[in-house]
């Protein structure tokens, strides 16, 4: 018997590879994936667009020339609900969550991938958590930096309670990160253009379904991570749209705290599970990107 035959005899002989357990595929999966974000120029991007907001107290408090100043306390919930929460969170998951996925396919090296002896769930998951770590980083950052600059202004002092007040926030943003970022993940898994379908979902569709009256919102991440914010007074009790013909009221139907986050769980989980059910059955072609 030749050397020839006696590899292929010992290719055929040898033990089948084993595949790695979820927890060994989800780690290795999370350490690939964040370090090409930390690696990726649009982080510092995404970072800086991330400390605007900051800039808007500073400003205030170096022009401001009143007697008394610009009060804190309403600036900072401005800042972080429509800001952080509203625009910021979609925009982070845009540009991270949309090509945990997408970008594998547009380097056709998903077919390399998807070889691997790795659960497709614990690859799903490994990156998932890498992107909301990443993600998190960034816009918690802000929001207590925001919280800082704040504090310079008046009627907003260093306690307590405006320090919970702050965190509130922040876990909010975390939580619509994670809601955001598994819609994301599934447009990147599912559709050739996540980042355009993206855009017309959490820029178009989401604005417009919390304007228009009925319970159209009640499709939208918006409505439950709005039900999560913090009940200050005079906030959120009456809805009020201006139009080019004037103002007029909507009538606005309220959920429950602990009832959104639930639900903001299910979009999460629904999400990745179809996620890794897209990954797994859907063909992925080498030479082309999936159509």
């Amino acid at each position: 018997m030749n050397e020839l035959q006696l590899r292929i005899q010992a290719f055929y002989e040898r033990p089948p590879i084993k595949p790695r357990g979820f927890w060994n595929g989800a780690t290795a999966a999370f350490s690939h994936a964040a370090t090409l974000m930390v690696r990726r120029q649009r982080l510092i991007l995404a970072a800086i667009v991330a400390l605007l907001p900051v800039a808007v107290p500073v400003a205030t408090a170096f022009f401001n020339r009143g007697r008394y100043g610009e009060p804190g306390g309403p600036m900072m919930a401005i800042l972080a609900e429509r800001l952080h929460i509203h625009l910021l969170a979609p925009l982070l998951a845009l540009f991270f969550a949309t090509m945990l996925v997408g970008e594998e396919v547009e380097g056709q090296t998903m077919t390399y991938l998807l070889v691997r002896p790795t659960p497709k769930s614990s690859w799903i998951a490994g990156r998932y958590a890498a992107y909301l770590m990443v993600s998190s980083l960034i816009l918690t950052s802000s929001v207590f930096l925001t919280y800082a600059a704040c504090t310079a202004l008046a009627d907003f002092p260093v306690n307590a309670a405006n320090t919970r007040l702050a965190a509130h926030y922040a876990v909010v943003a975390i939580a619509a990160l994670a809601a955001y970022g598994a819609l994301m993940v599934f447009l990147g898994a599912v559709t050739r253009r996540p980042i355009i379908l993206g855009v017309v979902l959490l820029y178009g569709w989401e604005k417009l379904a919390n304007v228009v009256p009925g319970v159209v919102d009640f499709l939208t991440i918006q409505k439950y991570a709005q039900a999560l914010l913090p009940r200050l007074a005079g906030q959120r009790n009456v809805v009020e749209i201006q139009t080019e013909l004037g103002t007029w009221e909507r009538e606005v139907f309220l959920v429950d705290a602990s009832k959104a986050a639930a639900v903001l769980c299910v979009i999460i989980l629904a999400f990745l599970a179809m996620s890794v059910v897209t990954v797994r059955w859907r063909e992925y072609y080498p030479a082309r990107t999936m159509t």
